[in-house]
């Protein structure tokens, strides 16, 4: 099996609750309205959606957006078109494919996003499509954390291998070089994000069993559950109350113009 098959196959077992076993930031939607204020509407696509959790607020907190929804996963985005229909948001579309293959008008969009899926898919392509779809002065959001950020999480800290086997995130400097070199595009800014968490020990465990990271769908059933296992006794030897366990969580967004 491919592991482009894998992925696929992974997004689609877990489609259905993908967004219970997923953590969903506010911040980073935050920023991109205050970006974006300047704006009446927005005409914008999201490239690897996945199942909404980040469109249903964008449409909260972006007066008259209309979003086009792009993932390769089918199953993905039955239920992204099923959680925005029921939040009461109909001014989208979904588009099945990679972005590869993806064609987005030229000069058609204000905006393009994509949140914690960019190492799915080569940056530069996505910079250059991106790129030609926006219009002038549009704008490119690239939510996503780096090799050091995976690190410093709970999982790179203390479940076995995490970052051995996460070898797709790209490096900030690796980002910023491609879109230095991207013709017609300029990083405005980079902004870095800090979240503090907590969550049971079992709900870690819960989450790490249904493979809410895509890393998890790289370990074997055996070895998951034997990481499993050295996981929670490293975590019961560093944290007193494993009812509530607590850490911090980075992430960072590109802000590019054309």
């Amino acid at each position: 099996m491919s592991r482009w098959q894998g992925m696929y196959d992974h997004f689609a077992r877990i489609a259905g609750v993908y967004r219970e076993i997923r953590t969903t930031d506010e911040a980073p939607i935050l920023f991109i309205r205050d970006a974006l204020a300047d704006r009446d509407e927005v005409r914008a696509a999201d490239i690897g959606c996945g199942a909404g959790r980040y469109d249903l607020l964008l449409f909260h907190h972006l007066p008259n957006l209309h979003l086009i929804c792009v993932d390769v996963n089918r199953g993905m985005l039955a239920e992204l078109s099923r959680y925005l229909t029921e939040g009461g948001f109909l001014n989208f579309e979904t588009i099945v494919g990679s972005i590869e293959d993806l064609e987005l008008e030229d000069e058609s969009l204000d905006s393009v996003f994509t949140f914690n899926a960019v190492h799915h898919f080569d940056f530069q392509t996505f910079l250059k499509k991106a790129g030609r779809a926006l219009r002038k002065k549009g704008q490119i959001f690239v939510y996503t954390r780096t090799p050091r950020q995976n690190a410093g999480s709970i999982w790179g800290r203390y479940f076995p291998d995490f970052c051995e086997k996460e070898k797709r995130l790209y490096h900030l400097t690796e980002m910023e070089k491609w879109v230095e070199q991207t013709e017609d595009l300029q990083l405005v800014t980079v902004k870095k994000f800090r979240y503090p968490r907590f969550s049971s020990l079992d709900r870690l465990l819960t989450q790490a069993r249904s493979r809410h990271y895509s890393t998890f769908s790289f370990y074997k059933p055996e070895e998951l559950e034997t990481s499993c296992r050295i996981f929670e006794h490293r975590v019961r030897r560093h944290f007193h109350d494993i009812g509530e366990i607590r850490w911090h969580d980075e992430n960072v967004v590109l802000q590019i113009r054309a």
